[in-house]
Order: C-alpha cells, then sequence, then structure tokens
C-alpha cells in the first residue's frame, strides 16, 4: 500500500509534470523551426545551383564567341548570337538570383 504524497512531493510533482509538458511544446516548436529552416536552405541552394548553372553556359557561349573571333571562323551574325545567348543566360541567372 502506498503512503499518501505530502505537499511538498505534490508541488514537485506538479512542477515535474509542467516541466514534461513545456519540453514537449518545446520540441514541437523546434521540429517545425527545423523543418523551414531546411526547407529554405534547399530553396537557397537549389537557386545557387540553377544560377551557377545558367552562368557556367554563359560563359561557354562567350568562349565560344571568343574562339570564333580568334580563328576567323565565325561571321559577325554568329559571333552575335552566341554573345546574344550568352548574355542571356548571365540575365536569367541575375533574375534567379534576386528572386532567391
Amino acid at each position: 500500500m502506498m503512503e499518501p504524497l505530502t505537499a511538498l512531493e505534490r508541488d514537485l510533482l506538479t512542477c515535474v509534470e509542467r516541466l514534461v509538458t513545456a519540453c514537449e511544446t518545446s520540441v514541437e516548436a523546434l521540429s517545425g523551426l527545423e523543418a523551414r529552416s531546411t526547407k529554405k536552405l534547399q530553396a537557397q541552394l537549389d537557386g545557387i545551383a540553377a544560377c551557377t548553372t545558367l552562368l557556367m553556359r554563359s560563359q561557354i557561349k562567350s568562349l565560344e564567341a571568343l574562339r570564333g573571333l580568334l580563328s576567323d571562323e565565325a561571321t559577325y551574325s554568329a559571333l552575335d548570337v552566341q554573345l546574344r545567348k550568352s548574355w542571356s543566360l548571365a540575365k536569367a541567372a541575375e533574375e534567379k538570383l534576386q528572386k532567391s
């Protein structure tokens, strides 16, 4: 048979129950925060990867134009097309970066 709790023991039990409830609430809040933070970081990383890809493609187009210019293989029209593509890709990267 159990003896009844003293007033001090009842107060202590109440404090422990409140502490457990507070910890459970904190865990829920922190889990939500972690999920939101992870989602935001992933979106930023995806944006950086997309921008990097666009900038690399832009650089390739610029190099192709320069190579054509140096080798006299390309016409002015072809160089203009490659440089416009390069500029377009760089602008697309800039827009993506501004959105993220």
